[in-house]
């Protein structure tokens, strides 16, 4: 079983710097999160190291970007979208612990469970805000052009959720999109966010598999 050190190892192989305490606090998150999952669908994988792999170790990926022009600086404020089960959004506090990240989604139930989680994985409660909306909806809900970070995983094609993601982030603001196997990360988003990096990322058995990842910038206005 994945213990903090092997996590923070795993981490370091993919590219992602991340402390030992940011590790125990993730699989502390994650083993919460599994155990609020027989009770709750919040994911199909139930196997421990699977999911280290495929939720905590893919969401830690973040760090593995490096943007044009140098290493991106970590954000005060950060918006996980379709935050389903919690990752990457966790994995965003645990990475930057002095950020607040607010977890949005439009299924109620799930985010009672990610609160749950949080709250028995020991993490402080004023480092998260737990958003029930729709990201349509939340340019009218003062989170207009506020967030220097917002990621999507799992949600739906960057040019689908960049638009949605674009008129949220502060001007400088990233906005970062795990992919599908066969979607490219394109120079310029529809909406007109802009390639700043991207990342391929193997990960280990039991998930044995290519990862992409791609960071688009709001340009200073």
């Amino acid at each position: 079983m994945t213990d903090p050190s092997e996590f923070q190892a795993l981490s370091a192989s993919i590219g992602a710097d991340l402390s030992i305490d940011g590790a125990r606090r993730l699989l502390g998150y994650l083993d919460a999160m599994l155990d609020e999952n027989t009770r709750i669908n919040l994911t199909a994988v139930r196997e421990r190291d699977a999911a280290v792999r495929l939720h905590a170790l893919d969401s830690v990926a973040l760090a593995c970007l490096e943007p044009e022009g140098g290493p991106a600086r970590p954000p005060g404020l950060a918006l996980d979208l379709g935050t389903g089960n919690g990752f990457p959004g966790v994995a965003i506090a645990c990475l930057y612990p002095d950020v607040r990240v607010v977890l949005m989604d439009r299924r109620l139930k799930k985010l009672h469970a990610i609160q749950r989680a949080l709250a028995a994985a020991g993490f402080e409660p004023e480092q998260f805000e737990i958003a029930h909306m729709d990201a349509a909806a939340a340019r009218n809900e003062g989170y207009r052009a506020r967030f220097d970070l917002i990621t999507t995983r799992a949600v739906g094609p960057p040019e689908a959720v960049g638009k949605l993601a674009k008129p949220l982030l502060a001007p400088g603001g990233r906005f970062v999109a795990w992919m599908s196997d066969e979607t490219e990360a394109l120079a310029k988003l529809k909406c007109g966010l802009e390639l700043a990096g991207s990342a391929e990322y193997a990960l280990p058995a039991p998930a044995d598999r290519t990862r992409r990842i791609a960071s688009y910038r709001l340009q200073e206005r």
